[in-house]
């Protein structure tokens, strides 16, 4: 059997994976999330183009058979992406411009089997 790849340092996606039993390998693709190209795209768009940005990277730098998993999520409110903070102040002041608004959680994947050539 080939092995699970998760493109992502995401202690979460690792842990639910584990969660089902599997012990992936973790390659971390270091996409650029913040190019222009992304960060044009509208946020739905944008978490599937990183998603799979991310896969086919990683699945470049393997050389090994290998189910990989590529994903990307961010939280959209009014058209506006907010990915995940990185301090507990970021976090608080996001609170605070969101507070009684609604908003999308975008999640995107893309998963490549390079043994069968299928995405």
């Amino acid at each position: 059997m080939p092995r699970i790849v998760l493109a992502s340092q995401s202690t979460s996606r690792r842990r639910l994976l584990e969660s089902a039993g599997l012990n992936p390998t973790i390659v971390v693709s270091h996409v650029d999330e913040e190019t222009d190209f992304f960060m044009a795209m509208t946020p739905a768009d944008m978490v599937i183009a990183l998603a799979i940005a991310k896969a086919h990277t990683v699945r470049e730098s393997i050389n090994y058979p290998a189910i990989i998993i590529g994903c990307d999520s961010t939280f959209d409110v009014d058209g506006i992406s907010f990915g995940k903070p990185e301090t507990p102040e970021v976090a608080i002041e996001r609170a605070h411009q969101i507070s009684g608004r609604s908003g999308w959680l975008h999640t995107g994947h893309c998963i490549i089997d390079t043994e069968k050539g299928i995405e």
